[in-house]
C-alpha cells in the first residue's frame, strides 16, 4: 500500500512531520518563556520590602477564611502548604484553619521535589513542626502518603504568578502538577500570590493543573473557567 512502511503502520507525510515540529517548537518556546518568567518573579520577590509581605500575611488569611466559611463543611480535610522565603506566609493560616474544626495536613517533603517525594501529613500545631527537606517545614508525624491528597476538599498551593484563566506559574519541578492529580473530583484549588503577581493569561504545558480561585492580599479572584455553580463564589 502506498505510504505505508514494512510494519504496516501509515508512515507521516510532510504535512505530520511539519505539525509535530511545529508543536515541538511551541512546547520549547513556552518552556523557555516560563523558565524566564519564573526568574523575573524571583527577582521581584527577592527585592520585595519585607514589612509590605509582612502586611500582605492577614489580609490574605482573612481572606482565605472568609472563602471557608459557610462554603466548606466543618471537619473537611484541606491541604495547604507552608510557607518558606517571600511566599505568602501560611503559618497562621493553618493554625486558623484547625482552630475553626478544619482538618489540615500539609507536604511532607523528604528529599526535595522529585517525582518519588510526594507525600503529606497532618498539621498538629506548631511546636510539632521540623526543618524538612529545602528549609521547608513538616510535621513531626508520620506522613500519609500520596493518595491521601484524596481525602481534601480544599487545596491551597504557592506559586509566582496566576492567571485570571486558570493558569499558574509554578517553581518549576512539577510537584504539585503531580500531586492535583490525587485529588478527589470537585476539589478546590487555591492558589495564593501577592496583587502584582496576576496576569491575564501563563503559558502552560499538557501536565500543567489549572487553578479554581486565586487569593491576594487585596482581591479573591475566581477563575475565568471555573464552574461555581452551588460554591457561591463571586467573580473579581
Amino acid at each position: 500500500m502506498s505510504g505505508s512502511n514494512s510494519a504496516g503502520r501509515t508512515a507521516p507525510d510532510a504535512g505530520d512531520q511539519n505539525t509535530g515540529s511545529s508543536h515541538a517548537a511551541d512546547l520549547e518556546a513556552a518552556r523557555e518563556l516560563k523558565k524566564a518568567l519564573r526568574h523575573e518573579a524571583r527577582e521581584h520577590r527577592s527585592t520585595a520590602d519585607p514589612a509590605e509581605l509582612a502586611h500582605s500575611e492577614p489580609l490574605i488569611r482573612a481572606r482565605v477564611l472568609d472563602l471557608v466559611r459557610g462554603r466548606i463543611p466543618a471537619q473537611s480535610v484541606i491541604a495547604c502548604y507552608l510557607s518558606t522565603d517571600n511566599e505568602p506566609d501560611t503559618h497562621r493560616l493553618v493554625v486558623s484553619l484547625t482552630e475553626m474544626g478544619f482538618r489540615v495536613m500539609v507536604p511532607y517533603m523528604r528529599g526535595g521535589p522529585a517525582a518519588d517525594d510526594i507525600d503529606w501529613a497532618w498539621f498538629q500545631g506548631p511546636d510539632k513542626l521540623e526543618r524538612g527537606a529545602l528549609g521547608i517545614d513538616r510535621p513531626t508525624g508520620s506522613p500519609l502518603g500520596i493518595e491521601s491528597l484524596g481525602e481534601a476538599q480544599v487545596v491551597i498551593m504557592p506559586g509566582l504568578a496566576g492567571g485570571r484563566d486558570g493558569s499558574r506559574l509554578g517553581m518549576g519541578a512539577g510537584w504539585y502538577d503531580r500531586a492535583l492529580t490525587h485529588c478527589r473530583p470537585g476539589a478546590l484549588r487555591w492558589l495564593l500570590l501577592y496583587d502584582d503577581e496576576v496576569r491575564d493569561s501563563l503559558p502552560q504545558g499538557a501536565h500543567d493543573q489549572r487553578m479554581d480561585v486565586i487569593v491576594t492580599p487585596r482581591r479573591t479572584i475566581v477563575a475565568a473557567d471555573t464552574d461555581r455553580q452551588g460554591r457561591g463564589l463571586a467573580r473579581d
